[in-house]
């Protein structure tokens, strides 16, 4: 187990040491976020030119066309903006479409023939020659956008904040662009109908994973959370009651509904995506459920629809990984610094990026998942990061081998393509270049390193006291415990299904869940007194009343073994 001190170890001062270490200078405006922080949409380049154009389709009671993009941001921006309209004009003619796949942006064969107005939220500013096409038909292009392109379109309304020079943050998702789109008809029309949709502007961030600690990103996404208006929304923090202890927070959003509505994107069937859609629109149809044998609300029927795509996910991700994982061994892929393999016939496309970063934590290494198109020549996949290896951006890696025609996303999370003929060349100068790396060992980036002896219960209260901080850019502290002593029969495997780990020192419990009789069995029998080092979360369990400090165990080692300790 390797760890590393990410800045001064001052755990006596511990959130202006955390908040430091995540590059946050100015600590009291960062906890304190209010409108003060707010940008005026007016700093949006086109806004009130898209303004113009919609209140003007409106007007003359024309078809609006609005393409909801394949990602949680694309979903809730769609979402905000349909329920907003619909709202403001009772009477308005709107069509929306879903793609039955992954794919991003319009696609003009989707487009009504009769449409007058397209609007594309979270998507569509580098579609130049789509824009061209609609307006040679006569028709209007609006595009609510936050992702980078070369330049602006010649023939659509671009709204993106990446491209507004006088909107200085560029840490705001599709969903906060398509409702500074709403703000702005709101002061057009004399009305304050937007914020009610704050609570898919805070998901549409966090499912995006935007930096957060961008002050209006984040005044938005806390301001959202305290206010769950949407149905469904709320039916899916509902489901997940149980796993988020029912608080509603940046991390629980993160880590517990946001994923349910990516697999029902991935995996789900056209169906299955249109139910869903149609939930977040806030239907008021009533599904059967046949078990119950009563109707039920979609919104309650479509949460418990994607829990369970969200498990048939995981079952097609298993047998895929299982399948690329022969294919790795038969030709010892491993030998290179990077994981690169060609997947075309062996993983379902939609779940790339997912089974992508599921070897990259396996293996411990960037991972390149690779399509090769005979036609072209060309390989197109998703490339993901190991966050805890010595490669911190592997999108820069790969762009400094000057082989592949785009690396396009985040740093450890992006689309790529390359010519076949060039892959093997950027493998032999990313293998040169890593030579004297030893690649497959992760390391944890901490915050503290405390030995057990001056480990308080009140420290981890504290820490756990602020977990609503954490987000995607202000990750939850990480705490290294060192030199913990233990009788191996003060170690224990609990649970009914015997997987969770448990110790307690000095009043404070040690837990680990998902471990095994063999994993305890490994430990205990070591010797008959241990010294352990821990790498884990703060965390307060809270039973009949009674509040014990825990650490979840995020790693751990048994560093030596004593002869066991009698207190007469």
């Amino acid at each position: 187990m390797k760890y590393k001190l990410i800045g001064e170890n001052h755990f006596m001062n511990p959130i202006e040491t955390i908040l430091r270490n995540r590059g946050i200078d100015d600590i009291q405006s960062f906890l304190h976020t209010s409108e003060k922080d707010i940008i005026h949409w007016n700093k949006l380049r086109n806004i009130e030119k898209a303004v113009e154009c919609m209140i003007s389709h409106i007007e003359k009671k024309n078809k609006i066309f609005i393409q909801v993009d394949s990602d949680c941001d694309g979903v809730s921006s769609s979402a905000i903006l349909i329920n907003y309209l619909r709202v403001v004009f009772p009477n308005i003619e709107i069509e929306w479409n879903m793609h039955d796949g992954k794919q991003h942006g319009v696609i003009l064969e989707h487009v009504p023939d009769d449409a007058d107005l397209v609007v594309i939220p979270d998507a569509g500013s580098n579609q130049y020659r789509e824009h061209r096409q609609l307006k040679e038909k006569g028709i209007d292009v609006i595009v609510l956008d936050h992702h980078e392109c070369e330049k602006e379109s010649e023939y659509a309304i671009v709204v993106n904040n990446q491209m507004s020079p006088d909107y200085s943050n560029k840490a705001l998702s599709g969903a906060g662009v398509t409702y500074k789109f709403c703000k702005a008809l709101d002061s057009k029309l004399g009305i304050d109908i937007a914020d009610n949709y704050l609570d898919l502007v805070s998901l549409g961030n966090i499912g995006d994973m935007m930096d957060l600690r961008s002050l209006e990103t984040r005044y938005y996404v806390l301001k959202g959370l305290k206010q769950i208006k949407n149905l469904f929304l709320q039916a899916l923090y509902e489901k997940q009651s149980f796993s988020t202890k029912g608080i509603i927070n940046i991390i629980n959003t993160q880590f517990y509904v946001v994923p349910l509505i990516n697999a029902n994107i991935r995996t789900g069937n056209l169906q299955e995506k249109l139910q869903m859609m149609n939930a977040f629109l806030e239907s008021k149809e009533l599904i059967y459920n046949t078990r119950k044998k009563e109707s039920e609300t979609i919104h309650v029927a479509t949460a418990r629809l994607l829990t369970n795509v969200k498990a048939r996910q995981g079952r097609i991700r298993d047998k895929n990984v299982a399948a690329i994982e022969e294919k790795i061994a038969e030709k010892n892929l491993l030998d290179n610094k990077l994981l690169i393999v060609e997947v075309g016939s062996i993983l379902d496309k939609n779940l790339t990026g997912l089974v992508a970063n599921s070897l990259a934590k396996k293996y411990k290494r960037g991972t390149l998942l690779l399509r090769y198109n005979k036609e072209t020549g060309i390989l197109n996949g998703s490339g993901r990061g190991y966050d805890k290896g010595v490669i911190k951006d592997l999108r820069q890696l790969l762009l400094e081998t000057e082989k592949f025609i785009y690396v396009e996303g985040h740093g450890n999370a992006h689309g790529i393509s390359i010519e076949a003929k060039n892959l093997i060349e950027a493998n032999e100068i990313i293998n040169e270049k890593l030579k004297d790396v030893e690649i497959d060992v992760g390391f944890h980036e901490v915050d503290f390193i405390v030995p057990s002896k001056q480990l308080k219960p009140k420290f981890i209260k504290e820490l756990h006291s602020l977990r609503d901080n954490w987000g995607y850019k202000v990750e939850e502290p990480l705490i290294a415990i060192s030199d913990i002593e233990v009788n191996k029969d003060e170690v224990y495997i609990n649970g009914s299904k015997k997987n969770t780990l448990k110790f307690t020192c000095k009043g404070i419990e040690f837990i680990k869940f998902f471990s095994s009789e063999s994993e305890w069995e490994s430990i205990v029998n070591q010797g008959e007194r241990l010294v352990i080092d821990v790498i884990g979360k703060c965390s307060l369990n809270e039973y009949q009343g009674k509040k014990t400090a825990q650490i979840l165990i995020e790693d751990y080692e048994v560093a030596k073994v004593k002869e066991k300790e009698f207190v007469f």
